[in-house]
């Protein structure tokens, strides 16, 4: 877990940083799924895809997008002014295999996520 940060934010912004290890302990089997199980891996995987993600966060929300964002999740990850949003480490990591690998591919775990009791 402590790797997976370290990685990520050796290459984004510490604001990004707003994640449990615990948040970050689900990324292990989504990785080891798609057999990226060292350090070297995760940093070129996540090398490839930084300036899509980069670019995907500079994208402008509609202004009730933010608001709405605000109200549901709290401020983390959320610029009021600007109405941008920037991902968690997971976040960075998950569109990163999307990227990679395809959004239909991701949708096994994407569905496993979304049934889990909260």
């Amino acid at each position: 877990m402590a790797t997976i940060r370290k990685v990520v934010l050796s290459m984004y912004h510490r604001r990004h940083d707003y994640w449990t290890d615990a948040d970050i302990a689900e990324l292990l089997p989504e990785l080891t799924a798609f057999n990226i199980t060292t350090v070297k891996q995760l940093r070129l995987l996540m090398k490839r895809h930084r300036r899509a993600l980069l670019r995907e966060e500079r994208t402008k929300m509609p202004r009730a997008q933010t608001l709405d964002l605000l109200a549901g999740g709290g401020w983390h990850g959320i610029d009021v002014h600007a109405n941008t949003s920037w991902f968690a480490i997971g976040g960075l990591v998950r569109i990163s295999m999307e990227h990679e690998f395809g959004f239909e591919t991701m949708l096994p775990f994407h569905e496993i996520r979304h049934t889990e009791p909260t």
